[in-house]
């Protein structure tokens, strides 16, 4: 492929992508500059759909090189890895964005790498990551509903600024993390000290008027350099003449178990219809299952919304104004330095809380300079509390994120 560079300015600053030069293997290719800071992103899709899947099979990785930087990694083996907490939030912040707009019914593995080439630590690569990611998927043949744009809102001495370096991020008030398309915001994620209303969604409409310009830029180099999009995905659906089937069945019979507001005897009438729905088109429509479990879930899902829009009640028989009953306790545990319990409904949350000295603090290594992190919020989601018999494992992607959202809201004050 013919190597070729398009520019743009983005927050003020000169930003560069090139395209054919690097990994002509892979569906989609670029490599995002700007100053310094080099990402290269690469998207890949699997040729054919993944068996045995009901859902969309998608990774997102932003991988850290301590090269970047013009540093060794630490410890004894010199090399990087697994990713850190950062760069697992970055991922997730790459992926929200990118993942609505694939076309449902797609289960071929699709993987999106973005790798931090070279980093001025002036000028923070994630959210050219998240542009790549854009570019990447836009001009390679995956089918995509794209493109997005991406950028981070600062808010200093009540000016807006978009991407802000290193000394402005030190002096905002606002860093927001912002995705869309040129129609709608698709992601928003914020770290705030204590910005009214109308400052935050000042910001985001700011942003998103840079998020047009950038979506457009993409635009025009998918028009100049992009592939035709495949129509050689096997696209799944439930067959119209099943979910039919299912819906004249079993429609009155689901009418009469959502009458049942309590949970858990809800749920195994559910699981009986569910087997009896089974049971009834075994012959009609063999070699079926899974298609007759999606009309059925599909089925459920328009009944739930019906009565939550048309009648006003969720499915435990709540109004859209009453919440669940809240119980709160604290001191539980007596040798822990803080605890509480907070329980609402079914679900239940133990906080536990230490104060240690200033030793103990956690010495990161990333490609910004090494940093001692004094609070750290950790959030786990162990099996057995949604009533599943599984291994531990280490925390997943997930509960990272949510461990990271609860420190940004609890931090500031």
């Amino acid at each position: 492929m013919e190597r070729k560079i398009y520019k743009t300015m983005i927050g003020g600053r000169e930003v560069t992508v090139e395209i054919g030069a690097y990994c002509e293997q892979a569906n989609g290719s670029c490599l995002v500059r700007c100053g310094d800071t080099a990402v290269l992103t690469n998207v890949t899709m699997a040729a054919q759909p993944r068996d045995g899947i009901d859902f969309f099979p998608l990774g997102v990785d932003f991988e850290e090189k301590m090269y970047a930087v013009g540093k060794i990694p630490g410890g004894f083996k010199k090399r990087e890895g697994r990713p850190s907490d950062k760069a697992i939030l970055v991922s997730r912040l790459i992926d929200r964005p990118i993942r609505p707009l694939f076309p449902k019914g797609l289960f071929n593995d699709v993987a999106v790498v973005c790798t931090a080439m070279s980093v001025d630590t002036d000028i923070p690569p994630e959210v050219y990551a998240m542009i790549g990611s854009s570019i990447a998927l836009s001009i390679s043949d995956i089918p995509w509903g794209g493109p997005t744009g991406s950028v981070v809102v600062g808010y200093v001495d009540g000016k807006y600024i978009i991407n802000p370096n290193s000394a402005e991020r030190e002096k905002s008030r606002l860093h927001l993390s912002l995705s869309g398309t040129k129609d709608a915001i698709m992601m928003v994620e914020a770290g705030a000290s204590e910005i009214t209303e109308e400052e935050m969604l000042g910001a985001i409409l700011f942003g998103h008027e840079e998020i047009k310009k950038i979506v457009a830029f993409i635009e025009s180099i998918a028009a100049d350099c992009g592939k035709k999009k495949t129509d050689k995905v096997d696209m799944y659906s439930v067959p119209a003449e099943i979910a039919q089937a299912v819906r004249e069945y079993a429609s009155e019979k689901m009418d009469a178990v959502l009458t049942h507001f309590d949970r858990y005897e809800r749920q195994a009438l559910e699981d009986d219809l569910d087997k009896d729905v089974q049971e009834h088109f075994a012959e009609i429509f063999p070699n079926c299952k899974r298609e007759i479990f999606d009309a059925m879930y599909a089925l459920k899902k328009e009944k739930v919304r019906s009565k939550i829009i048309n009648d006003g009640v969720r499915p435990d028989g709540r109004s859209l104004k009453e919440i669940r009953p809240i119980w709160c306790e604290v001191g539980v545990l007596p040798r822990v330095h803080g605890t509480g319990v907070f329980t609402r409904g079914s679900t239940q949350a133990l906080t536990t809380c230490t104060l240690g000295t200033i030793s103990e603090a956690q010495k990161l290594e990333s490609l910004d300079d090494d940093v001692f992190k004094r609070y750290m919020h950790h959030y786990n989601m162990p099996p057995y509390s949604t009533g599943e018999a599984r291994q531990l494992k280490s925390p997943g992607r997930r509960e990272i994120g949510h461990g990271a959202l609860a420190e940004r809201a609890l931090e500031p004050v």
